[in-house]
């Protein structure tokens, strides 16, 4: 009788045992199970923000590349812009050497003219 008590006491007590680690796992459960929660929070919140990130740096590139545009442009604007001021140059100095070659030729033919004319005294 004294072995068969001593067994139910060692019964009771493995069944409290038992019952106190059922407790302790349930509470790692729920501590867990918050910790998971706030984990996520956490998570979802990072994501957000990546992808607050991701979008503001593909805004920037765009913009980037749209200046890059513009340069580009702008630039192909500024080289045409200077060839045809050569262009004008060189079509000023063409009609510039033109102008005094036709000078030249009408002061020769001027004193050619000159030198055919009959002195003064003698038309009187």
């Amino acid at each position: 009788a004294a072995a068969a008590a001593a067994a139910e006491r060692r019964a009771k007590a493995a069944e409290a045992s038992l019952a106190a680690t059922q407790a302790e796992l349930s509470s790692a459960r729920a501590d867990a199970s918050g910790e998971v929660a706030g984990l996520r929070e956490k998570l979802s919140a990072a994501e957000a923000k990546l992808k607050e990130a991701a979008a503001s740096l593909a805004a920037e590139r765009e913009a980037s590349a749209a200046a890059g545009r513009e340069r580009g442009q702008a630039q192909g604007e500024l080289r045409a812009s200077r060839s045809a001021l050569e262009n004008a140059k060189e079509d000023l100095a063409r009609e510039k050497k033109m102008k005094e070659v036709e000078t030249k030729r009408l002061a020769d033919k001027v004193e050619d003219l000159k030198e055919r004319l009959p002195p003064p005294a003698r038309r009187a």
